[in-house]
């Protein structure tokens, strides 16, 4: 039985799970969805399941052979420039359809599926789902109306902004942020404002129903803007393993990392969750089993 990473070898993590995959004796493919429709095939039929695959090497694997998908990344579908616009927006489409109509409906094991994505893309609905779950959340804006974003950093001591969907790192505003110039900008995109949390940061990654949690030692506004930040293993109360697996259903994810911040006075604050994580470096750093977890969920153990 097969074992798809969607994703490309140049990705480093896609790269470590296909060669993983492939040393423990499984079998593993890689698939770039860039590469289709030109250089790969794919064929549906009415009955939900029924259908192959025909990969870059020119292997045709039927979809019940698929037992499980790795979705790393999904770059989309490339297609050609044609003569006319419209049939270049027609093609497109029609590419994507196809494809998105796979991705939604494959029965497998999917790491993660096709809902967990929209629900990243969507973090409004990702934390108001969290939120409903009784987990506290920061004090949070999404907006791009100027007079808003003033009234709520007013309202608040100290705030944060970051992308809607994600892409940029995270920043502390300042009063250069909230010029009328500056503001103006919202009128081009949206923007997420969050009340700062001041504490620790707690990255844990669920995998099934395991629990491992991890600390990065920084005083960065965003963690990933330190990359020599010490990171240790920590373990977590009880009570918050089962929120953050509580989190991971409601949020329709077998594996992912979730970002916490643990305040002075002990408590934890949810902040997001990513359905694809990059792992390598904290494994590296740690020592958790996140490979061997990983590895082991996709193979259905």
């Amino acid at each position: 039985m097969t074992i798809i990473i969607l994703g490309d070898q140049l990705d480093q993590h896609a790269a470590y799970v296909f060669d993983r995959l492939c040393a423990e004796g499984a079998d593993a493919e890689l698939f770039d969805t860039r590469d289709f429709p030109g250089r790969t095939t794919l064929t549906l039929g009415a009955v939900r399941g029924s259908g192959s695959i025909r990969l870059l090497d020119g292997r045709q694997i039927d979809f019940a052979e698929i037992t499980a998908v790795y979705w790393r990344n999904y770059h989309g579908v490339r297609t050609e420039n044609l003569p006319e616009a419209e049939q270049s927006y027609i093609a497109t489409n029609d590419a994507r359809s196809l494809l998105e109509s796979w991705l939604i409906d494959l029965p497998a094991r999917w790491v993660n599926g096709w809902r967990a994505f929209q629900l990243h893309q969507t973090k409004p609905v990702q934390l108001a789902r969290v939120a409903a779950l009784g987990m506290a959340v920061p004090a949070t804006l999404l907006t791009n109306d100027p007079e808003q974003v003033r009234e709520f950093v007013a309202a608040h001591s100290h705030c944060i902004f970051k992308p809607v969907q994600g892409g940029a790192h995270t920043k502390r505003i300042t009063a250069s942020h909230l010029t009328d110039e500056n503001l103006a900008n919202l009128a081009l995109a949206p923007v997420t404002i969050q009340q700062q949390i001041v504490g620790a940061d707690i990255r844990v990654f669920v995998v099934g129903q395991r629990v491992l949690a991890c600390e990065i030692k920084t005083d960065a506004i965003d963690f990933r803007d330190d990359q020599a930040a010490p990171i240790v293993p920590v373990p977590l109360p009880d009570d918050v393993a089962e929120q953050c697996l509580q989190i991971a259903a409601a949020l329709e994810l077998v594996w992912t990392g979730i970002d916490l911040k643990r305040t002075p006075d002990g408590q934890y604050i949810y902040l997001e969750a990513n359905p694809s994580p990059m792992f390598l470096g904290f494994q590296e750093r740690t020592g958790l089993p996140l490979g061997d977890s990983l590895i082991g969920l996709l193979r259905g153990e």
